[in-house]
């Protein structure tokens, strides 16, 4: 006897459940706030052009680094010869980068060229869900293959998801603006954390 396939769901049941279950895994939870890092890579008249590697972490005022944001590098490069580069970011290498495993899931991506990018993250996932209220420094450095570095540090005041748990006082409703420029291969960038 035959084995039957699975039959389709009915065309009203298709219409109306999967876009709702679609529209579930790109939404954010209700409550997250919406941390976003708007940056820039200029274009830079240099032969060769390389696109620049990138990293964002955050740190503490004093410098101590509490969670890594994004990391852009050749990941196309066999062997993983791209993850070599990376200690051209010298801050980021030297603060958290060096015993990081690259990979790293949600966090790593390939390089971009010179244009206007967007890193958009929620406060109630990782990696920012574990990092408690307080006073914290967005730092944001690019470095780039027979080119310059360039390091931008912007301070914050973070309420996150951490704040909510516990009942922490926090600005609910304000949305905070931070922005600062490089000065050859890094652009504008701004910080903006809406709850």
């Amino acid at each position: 006897m035959p084995r039957s396939l699975p039959r389709p769901l009915p065309r009203p049941l298709c219409r109306g459940v999967l876009p709702v279950v679609a529209a579930s895994l790109v939404a954010p939870a209700a409550g997250a706030g919406e941390v976003t890092i708007d940056l820039t890579l200029p274009r830079v008249a240099a032969a060769p052009y390389y696109r620049p590697y990138l990293a964002a972490w955050v740190e503490t005022p004093d410098g101590v680094p509490q969670a890594t944001l994004a990391v852009w590098y050749d990941t196309r490069l066999r062997d993983d010869l791209g993850t070599g580069f990376l200690r051209h970011l010298r801050s980021w290498w030297r603060a958290t980068g060096e015993q990081m495993t690259l990979p790293a899931d949600g966090i790593s991506g390939p390089t971009r060229g010179p244009g206007s990018y967007q890193v958009r993250l929620t406060d109630d996932a990782a990696p920012l869900s574990a990092l408690a209220p307080g006073a914290y420094v967005l730092a944001v450095e690019v470095a780039r293959e027979d080119g310059d570095r360039d390091l931008v540090r912007l301070p914050f005041d973070w309420g996150g998801s951490a704040a909510r748990e516990t009942g922490a006082a926090t600005a609910s409703g304000i949305t905070t603006t931070a922005t600062g420029t490089g000065t050859q291969e890094l652009g504008a960038v701004t910080l903006t954390i809406a709850p």
